[in-house]
């Protein structure tokens, strides 16, 4: 979930002087925990590391930084920031925990090194951060964004795709019929592919966490899908319909059962969805969930 981030700082290195903000540890109730970041510059802020008084805190500080001069020793600005939520005189909030920030002003000399963090993990692959580039005791590693491949590019399929952008996929849209795409399905970074399902096969390969959603205008469709999907099964696949077409795929396939026993149909979490929007976002809650390990992709049980 770094990638945006990286290459935002990038990019703004190519213009400015930006610190880096990373929740190195927290204890107790905290908005976010370690690897939270964000991007302070002089007259703006990016991402987040948690909203309210705790981040105003670290964007004065950040602010600070930006004007302090360099460590001769280290050769770059670094602070680290204590925010307590204990309730206590001088605390950020209430919530009864603690956060610690490790802050680090990068500066446009630097640019090619935050770059290729960036270049790293778009090619799906984690990439180190050392400590001397985030202004931490130790050194992290940042895992790419998790490919979501939806299969069907109607209005589902669009409304989802749209959506999810906003939430650190790498997404692929893909439809067999060329004429279903249009500018406003494949804006803001979603990957279209149309034509034949044996090009989906190069999306399946590589080191980075796969999810599958199928949203298909007939089961003939799913059918096909999943018997590529079958090949090397993503560790989530989930398929919208109802219990009588899931049924039918599920006919369709008998020698594939095994493989695609993690199949979660109907997809989405019960809310009641009816609409495109409705049912992206239900589908949307449930990967974000898997994402986040609460949920197991197998059997949507509590992790």
């Amino acid at each position: 979930m770094d990638f945006r981030l990286f290459r935002t700082l990038a990019d703004a290195l190519a213009r400015e002087p930006v610190v880096l903000a990373s929740v190195v540890d927290t204890r107790g109730a905290t908005p976010r925990k370690r690897g939270a970041r964000m991007l302070v510059t002089a007259a703006h802020c990016r991402f987040s590391v948690g909203g309210g008084q705790a981040e105003a805190q670290v964007v004065a500080a950040a602010r600070a930084l930006l004007d302090a001069p360099f460590d001769a020793a280290t050769g770059h600005a670094a602070a680290d920031l204590t925010i307590e939520l204990d309730g206590g005189p001088g605390a950020a909030g209430v919530c009864g925990g603690c956060m610690c920030i490790a802050l680090r002003r990068c500066d446009p000399t630097e640019h090619a090194a935050y770059a290729a963090i960036a270049a790293t993990l778009a090619a799906g692959m984690p990439a180190p951060l050392p400590a001397a580039l985030s202004g931490a005791d130790e050194d992290f590693e940042l895992q790419p964004d998790v490919r979501l491949l939806i299969v069907g590019a109607g209005h589902c399929g669009a409304v989802l795709a749209r959506l999810a952008a906003e939430l650190d996929f790498d997404i692929h849209l893909f439809d067999e019929r060329a004429d279903v795409f249009d500018y406003a399905t494949c804006a803001d970074g979603v990957h279209c592919i149309d034509g034949d399902l044996a090009r989906l096969r190069p999306l399946l390969d590589g080191r980075r966490r796969m999810f599958a959603v199928l949203l298909n205008r007939d089961y003939l469709c799913d059918v096909r899908t999943l018997a590529v999907l079958a090949e090397r099964p993503p560790e989530f696949i989930g398929m919208m319909g109802s219990r009588r077409r899931i049924a039918e795929v599920h006919r369709a396939l008998p020698a594939l059962a095994e493989r695609l026993a993690m199949l979660q149909a109907p997809v989405g979490l019960a809310i009641g969805a009816q609409t495109p929007a409705e049912i992206a976002i239900s589908v949307l809650a449930q990967l974000i969930a898997v994402r986040a390990g609460h949920v197991t992709a197998a059997n949507g049980d509590s992790g």
